[in-house]
């Protein structure tokens, strides 16, 4: 059922700061109401996989089922007593969560049966149209020691406007292994909402590989709960915010589990008169012991107009756990720049080729040359006037 609303809360960070900084969580205001169906295209399903609608009673059934246990916690380090006031937790929380039952009109099961091993890529991919205003969920569940990539893509053409609002949740059973490839390229005109939460239990990992391309204002939130002893979360994401454009980040690792691992890298380039704020936060609750988290971004700006927020965040409630974090922000190395003057290359060029080399870092841990293709060519006509 279509929804209108003028406030939205977007991207609430687990654990607050000082509010003069204006990262704690973002607001949306306008007219959200959902216009269209988002047009999705599978090539083809194995054996092994099934892809079905629920009706959004059957979705919230299951994810009740799944979801992982959210305890009543000590406030500590600016966290409120209860860290995450959703069923099934996600990044962008629970504003958003609440707009997305309200506003899809189903919700997609896509499923792998236990033990089945998809050694193909499968690739889903939405295109939205100009003017539209869409939502779309999916829940992504994988079996028992089952395994498989697969590739979500969402574009429209260069110079659409438009809503798009992604909403994912990913349960991965005992020993199941997952990698998710996301790829934003969105008009300059529309505003991109991406929001994933997941629950990983014993010995799942989750690879998550996403590049933020288009769209004039991106919304990335990321959940990933891992519950289960020696789960493993994977994050290493891409992101280009040039001209006016705005992007908000925040991704959330929370480590229930024993001798659970996550690594998060974070690649970003700014130009123009960008703006962006991310937050990353690994989240060490008490049982975790054993555990190591860590996390890194690094921030090529490319203009002396942007506005960048960074707020690396390690939270703790366990003795034996291992966390680090890092940011490292700046301009092309000056050497750098002269040896390349050097040999004939003048600053933009340069600041171009380390623009790709960055992205297409990122973009290389797609298993889909043809993606990476077009992702190459958006790349590149992202600095065209």
């Amino acid at each position: 059922m279509a929804q209108t609303t003028k406030t939205m809360q977007v991207g609430r960070i687990p654990s607050l700061t000082w509010n003069k900084l204006k990262v704690n969580y973002s607001l949306l205001e306008g007219d959200f109401s959902v216009t269209a169906d988002v047009a999705t295209a599978f090539e083809g399903l194995p054996e092994g996989i099934s892809e079905r609608a629920l009706t959004g009673e059957e979705a919230e059934a299951f994810l009740s089922a799944h979801a992982p246990e959210e305890k009543q916690e000590a406030v500590i380090a600016g966290k409120e007593p209860i860290y995450h006031p959703q069923a099934f937790g996600t990044g962008l929380g629970k504003e958003v969560d609440d707009f997305v039952r309200a506003s899809a009109k189903s919700v997609s099961l896509f499923e792998v049966a236990e033990g089945a091993k998809i050694d193909t890529p499968i690739l889903w991919d939405m295109h939205f149209e100009d003017g539209a205003r869409a939502v779309t969920s999916q829940i992504i569940h994988v079996g028992e020691n089952a395994s498989l990539t697969l590739v979500m893509t969402s574009d429209s053409e260069k110079m659409a406007s438009g809503v798009s609002l992604i909403s994912t949740r990913v349960v991965l059973e005992r020993g199941a292994q997952l990698h998710l490839a996301k790829t934003q390229m969105l008009g300059r005109g529309f505003l991109s909402m991406d929001d994933l939460g997941a629950a990983l239990k014993d010995g799942a990992a989750l690879t998550l590989t996403q590049l933020e391309l288009g769209a004039e204002k991106t919304y990335v939130g990321t959940q990933a709960e891992l519950v289960g002893k020696a789960s493993r979360l994977a994050v290493n994401m891409g992101y280009l915010v040039t001209r006016r454009e705005n992007a908000w980040i925040n991704v959330n690792a929370v480590q229930r589990g024993k001798k659970t691992d996550v690594k998060m890298h974070f690649d970003g380039v700014l130009d123009g008169t960008a703006q962006k704020n991310f937050c990353g936060t690994i989240d060490f609750r008490k049982g975790s012991k054993g555990s190591k988290g860590n996390e890194q971004e690094n921030v090529l700006l490319l203009s002396d107009d942007i506005v960048n927020k960074t707020l690396p965040v390690i939270l703790c409630e366990e003795e034996d756990v291992e966390g680090r974090h890092g940011a490292s922000i700046g301009r092309l190395d000056e050497d750098m720049l002269f040896y390349m003057a050097a040999r004939g290359i003048d600053e933009k060029t340069a600041e171009q080729m380390m623009v790709r080399a960055r992205l297409r870092a990122v973009a290389s841990a797609i298993p889909v040359r043809s993606l990476r293709d077009r992702i190459r060519d958006f790349i590149e006509e992202a600095f065209e006037a």
